[in-house]
């Protein structure tokens, strides 16, 4: 039989369970929305394309991953170094990094999907985000065959591109270009959700109890 103790402790969890709500997030996945074209430019790298990527609207508290897309096109090499980013936008650039991969590498004839795992970084539900790839901390490449897919989606956000060369600071001071109407760059994004601060504090209350109520049976055993 459940002592006193153990149902207070339990009390105290579900109640705070009750309190943050059904927790789930709102992922994004455009990519079965056919490709439509590629990105606009001289291709993803350079000379005009260092930096290729999505905005989008936070689905949730936390961004666990996400994927973008490259394809192939006719001309330039076939390698090519790139990183993988999350920023916060404000309308027109990158506002502050969030999260920066290491080097990976695309030598292929095929669409790729090259997915990004960020670890969980927090992050704003309802608030606009730029996840990208570039060249721009690498040293300068030859020019390549890269595109990045377009999709036949309308998610809430928009392809956007930067023409700022091997200038990393330039993504901040310098407004990207986004693709004409509303098209959206091929995207995956993760989110997670987190109870919120007062069902912690419920919680961490309910628990509170249960220890000052242990103690007090310890007291009178020893008494």
């Amino acid at each position: 039989m459940m002592s006193n103790i153990g149902r207070m402790a339990a009390a105290a969890l579900a109640a705070g369970l009750l309190m943050a709500g059904p927790a789930f997030s709102l992922d994004i996945d455009n990519t079965p929305g056919g490709i439509s074209n590629y990105s606009i430019g001289d291709g993803f790298g350079l000379p005009n394309g260092p930096s290729f990527g999505q905005t989008f609207v936070a689905g949730g508290t936390t961004m666990n991953n996400f994927s973008l897309f490259l394809g192939e096109r006719s001309e330039g090499t076939g390698f090519l170094d790139f990183q993988g980013y999350v920023g916060t936008w404000t309308g027109d650039r990158l506002g502050s990094l969030l999260y920066r991969s290491a080097t990976r590498s695309v030598n292929d004839n095929n669409l790729v999907e090259f997915a990004f795992d960020t670890g969980g970084i927090t992050v704003i539900e309802g608030d606009t985000y730029v996840a990208f790839i570039s060249i721009s901390e690498l040293p300068r490449q030859l020019k390549n065959k890269y595109y990045m897919p377009i999709a036949n989606t309308n998610i809430a956000g928009n392809f956007v591109y930067s023409q700022s060369g091997l200038d990393f600071g330039k993504l901040y001071n310098q407004a990207w270009i986004p693709a004409s109407g509303t098209s959206d760059a091929y995207f995956k994004a993760g989110f997670g959700a987190v109870p919120e601060p007062t069902s912690w504090a419920l919680m961490i209350c309910g628990f509170g109890l249960v220890g000052a109520a242990l103690r007090r049976r310890r007291a009178a055993v020893a008494a």
